[in-house]
C-alpha cells in the first residue's frame, strides 16, 4: 500500500463514520451515544471522539441522558443540530418560475421563494443568482451548500449535458454558481432527488422506483439505498423509449414513445374527447405503464414503486392498472410484485429531495474540508 493511500485512510474512515452516524439519526431520530457506536461498530472512545467532533461542528447536539436502567454513567442522547447550518435548494423544473428554499439539517423547509423564469441562458443564470441572494439574505444562519435540481442529464462535474426545458447543452451550471457565490454546489436530476425525498419523508425503501407522470414521463431508482445514475447519467430517462413503432407521433419526432402514450397532456386530451370513459382511459394508461415497467421492476426485484403526478390522473384506477400488469407479469413462486402507491409529498418534493442530497453529501465533509460559514 502506497504512502499516499495510507495518508488518506484515516480521514476517509472519519468521513465514513460521520456519514454513518448522521444517517442513523436523519432526519429526526434521537439515540444514545453508546447505541450509535454499537450500531456502526465503534468503541466507546472512538464514538465519543467522532460525536464530539460532530457536536463542535454543529452537526449534532445533546438532548439529554439515556433514561434506560443500568450501571455506570448514563450515555448522552444525541440528535441532529438544526440551529446552525442551512442549505439552499433550487428547483429549476418549472417552465415559468424558479423555486428556492432554505432548509435546516433535518430537511425541513424554513422559507420558500419563487422568481419568474426567462428565456435566454444569461438571463436564466441571473435569475438563479437573484434567487440565491434572496434566500441567503433571508437567513442569518451559516450556509453549508447549494443544491440545484433540473430536468435534464447532469454529469458528475455538475455540467448539464442536455436539458430541453432549459435549452442548455454542455452548460457548466455548477461552476457558474460556485464562482458567483463561493458556496459548494451540487446539481442533480429532478426525478432522482424526488425519490430521495420519498425515501426519507415518504414510504420508499432501499430498493425502490419513482415514476413521474407529468408533462413528460421519467423514473428514478434506489438500489441497495443508492441512487442509480447510469453510465451516461441518464438512468430513468424513459420518456422517449419507443414501445410501439406504429404508435402516435411524439414531440421528439418519433412514433410510439412512452411520453406519447401516457404523459399527463396526452391523457387529459383523451379524457376531454370522451369524459364518460375517464376511468377506462386511466386504467388502460396504468396497464400500459405497468407492461412497460414490468421487466425492469421484475429484473431488479424492487420492493415498492411510487407514482407521482396530478391526483386526478394518478388516481386509484390508474394505480390499479399498474398493479394488474405487475401481478400478471411478475408474480411467480419466488418473486412477488412490488407495492404500488401514489407519492403524496406535494409540490416541494423536488426542493426537499435536493436539500437532502446536499445535506447528506456535505455534512461528512464539514471538518475535513474546513468548511466555514459563508453568506
Amino acid at each position: 500500500m502506497s504512502n499516499e493511500i495510507m495518508k488518506k485512510l484515516p480521514s476517509d474512515i472519519r468521513v465514513n463514520n460521520i456519514s454513518a452516524i448522521f444517517s442513523l439519526l436523519f432526519p429526526t431520530k434521537q439515540m444514545p451515544r453508546v447505541e450509535l457506536g454499537n450500531k456502526i461498530g465503534l468503541s466507546r472512545m472512538a464514538t465519543s471522539e467522532v460525536t464530539g467532533e460532530m457536536i463542535r461542528d454543529h452537526i449534532l447536539r445533546e438532548v439529554g441522558d439515556d433514561d434506560r436502567e443500568g450501571r455506570g454513567k448514563r450515555s448522552k442522547v444525541l440528535a441532529i443540530d438544526t440551529s446552525y447550518w442551512r442549505v439552499i435548494a433550487l428547483d429549476l423544473t418549472d417552465s415559468y418560475a424558479f423555486k428556492g428554499a432554505i432548509m435546516d439539517l433535518c430537511g425541513s423547509i424554513i422559507k420558500r421563494i419563487e422568481v419568474s423564469s426567462t428565456n435566454s441562458s444569461e438571463e436564466k443564470v441571473a435569475k438563479i443568482i437573484e434567487l440565491y441572494k434572496s434566500l441567503s439574505s433571508a437567513t442569518e444562519r451559516n450556509i453549508l451548500g447549494i443544491g440545484v435540481a433540473l430536468a435534464g442529464i447532469v454529469n458528475e462535474e455538475g455540467t448539464v449535458v442536455k436539458s430541453v426545458r432549459l435549452d442548455w447543452t454542455d452548460f457548466p451550471i455548477k461552476k457558474i454558481i460556485e464562482e458567483a457565490t463561493g458556496i459548494p454546489t451540487i446539481v442533480s436530476h429532478d426525478t432522482s432527488v424526488s425519490l430521495v425525498a420519498e425515501r426519507f419523508f415518504g414510504r420508499a425503501t432501499q430498493n425502490s422506483m419513482l415514476i413521474t407522470v407529468g408533462g413528460g414521463v421519467g423514473a428514478s431508482l434506489y438500489i441497495n439505498d443508492k441512487i442509480v445514475t447510469g453510465s451516461t447519467f441518464s438512468a430513468g430517462e424513459i420518456g422517449h423509449i419507443i414501445v410501439d413503432p406504429e404508435g402516435e407521433m411524439c414531440g421528439c419526432g418519433r412514433k410510439g414513445c412512452v411520453e406519447s402514450m401516457i404523459s399527463e397532456p396526452i391523457l387529459r386530451n383523451r379524457i376531454a374527447k370522451n369524459p364518460l370513459d375517464r376511468e377506462n382511459i386511466l386504467r388502460d394508461a396504468g396497464r400500459t405503464l405497468g407492461r412497460i415497467m414490468s421487466v425492469p421492476v421484475g429484473l431488479l426485484n424492487l420492493h415498492d414503486v411510487a407514482i407521482y403526478g396530478a391526483s386526478d390522473i394518478v388516481c386509484n384506477c390508474f394505480l390499479e392498472g399498474i398493479r394488474e400488469e405487475f401481478h400478471n407479469n411478475i408474480s411467480n413462486g419466488y418473486c412477488e410484485p412490488p407495492i404500488v402507491y401514489r407519492c403524496s409529498q406535494g409540490e416541494d418534493l423536488v426542493l426537499r429531495g435536493q436539500g437532502v442530497e446536499v445535506i447528506r453529501r456535505m455534512v461528512p465533509l464539514i471538518h475535513r474540508e474546513g468548511i466555514v460559514a459563508k453568506k
